[in-house]
């Protein structure tokens, strides 16, 4: 017996607006990370909230920029990008990495003596070096699938730096930590 695929067409779907989308999505508390490169020997870097662990074995992350950044086009042409983790004393450099149209220079921000593979912000609560092992053009952006070749975690595991509502954001320690439930 042959079984035989078939495929199906649907009619297209209705998509939510922009504005609903980003307003829905300004709700989703997110870790903020500076993905380097390296640009004219320079280092470089662009803030995202897309960032997400793949898998542990082998260490995999991934990454979504839009595709006509200069970021983008940095990590496409060399193959690697570096993930720094930010803390909440970082709100500077993350601001910087988000200024739309803006050039990224990381030198102000950058770890000196962490400068070999892919710049590392300073001070980050952990750093990823990673190779691009794989591209996925979705839309109007670019997911980059990375193979963690390093990890450095800060040795002062300080609090992170978050984005909710389009803002960004620490934590603060619970009124009283005894209600909290440990997994």
């Amino acid at each position: 017996m042959t079984l035989e695929a078939t495929r199906t067409s649907r009619p297209a779907l209705e998509a939510a607006s922009p504005a609903e989308f980003r307003e829905a999505m300004s709700s989703l508390a997110s870790g903020v990370v500076i993905v380097t490169s390296w640009l004219g020997g320079r280092p470089w870097g662009t803030t995202v909230t897309s960032f997400v662990s793949v898998s542990a074995e082998p260490p995999t992350i991934l990454v979504s920029l839009c595709s006509e950044t200069t970021s983008a086009r940095a990590i496409g042409d060399a193959g690697a990008f570096g993930a720094s983790i930010l803390g909440r004393q970082h709100w500077a450099a993350a601001r910087h990495g988000a200024a739309p149209g803006a050039a990224k220079f990381l030198e102000r921000f950058t770890d000196p003596s962490h400068l070999g593979l892919n710049p590392s912000i300073a001070g980050a609560l952990a750093h990823l070096d990673c190779d691009v092992v794989e591209r996925v053009e979705v839309a109007d952006h670019t997911i980059f699938i990375g193979r963690v070749r390093a990890a450095r975690v800060a040795a002062d595991r300080g609090a992170p730096l978050l984005y909710f509502r389009r803002a960004y954001r620490t934590l603060t320690p619970p009124s009283n930590p005894s209600t909290i439930r440990r997994p």
